[in-house]
């Protein structure tokens, strides 16, 4: 199950990065993280990295490019990257 409290599906995704939706960092790593639980970042960035990401856009033929130390950025509107995650929450059965 995924919720998300604001009124239009993942509303946080369409306005990052100005609407081109910074959809990761390819230098991603625990340190960059501060958590009560730090194992859980480690864990959750070992089992999806970044490149596991950029892999699926390619899945869905989603053109990016890099901006600033490793920020990715759709190369258009973020409703690809969202349409992309409702395709797979789909697929996945999530409600």
């Amino acid at each position: 199950m995924l919720i998300d409290h604001a009124e239009r599906l993942a509303e946080k995704i369409r306005i990052s990065g100005g609407g081109r939706c910074n959809f990761t960092n390819i230098n991603a790593q625990p340190a960059n993280f501060l958590s009560a639980n730090p194992h859980f970042c480690r864990s959750a960035l070992a089992r999806y990295t970044p490149r596991d990401f950029l892999a699926l856009l390619k899945m869905y033929r989603i053109k990016w490019h890099e901006k600033y130390k490793g920020q990715l950025f759709c190369d258009d509107s973020s409703e690809t990257i969202i349409n992309l995650l409702k395709s797979e929450c789909d697929a996945g059965r999530v409600t």
